[in-house]
């Protein structure tokens, strides 16, 4: 199974974040005119470990994942519900079996540009990192 649409099936289906995004979890980029709040998950990198007669299937995906929201504090909050939902996991992730998922990094985003300024929409991302087997 794929890491993003394990990834997909792992956030929605858990009702804290549905109760608050419904089905709004895009991959890589927010739609125009999105309503918010939403969620979007971006692989970022993948590394692939191989032994030598081959490859192993040992993979560590750092994804990217940023939650969209009217307010600061409603991002925020976003954020935090999938950190929990993701932080440490072990087990069945959507159908793949995660060995482990670790936080690379926790940001705000400032979507504002000398071109665009919009006080209507606040970002706070996680990135993370997934270790599991591929041929498993």
């Amino acid at each position: 199974m794929d890491i993003c649409e394990a990834l997909y099936k792992h956030l929605s289906t858990h009702k804290p974040l549905t109760d608050i995004v419904g089905f709004r979890i895009y991959p890589i980029l927010l739609p125009q005119n999105c309503i918010l709040p939403a969620i979007v998950y971006s692989p970022v990198i993948a590394n692939y470990d191989s032994a030598l007669q081959g490859d192993t299937g040992f993979v560590r995906q750092t994804i990217q994942i940023v939650c969209h929201h009217k307010t600061y504090k409603k991002a925020r909050t976003l954020s935090r519900l999938v950190k929990e939902r993701l932080q440490d996991l072990r087990g069945n992730m959507g159908g793949l079996f995660i060995e482990a998922v670790f936080i690379k990094s926790d940001y705000e985003v400032n979507g504002n540009s000398s071109l665009k300024f919009d006080t209507e929409e606040y970002m706070s991302g996680i990135e993370f990192e997934f270790h599991f087997n591929e041929n498993k």
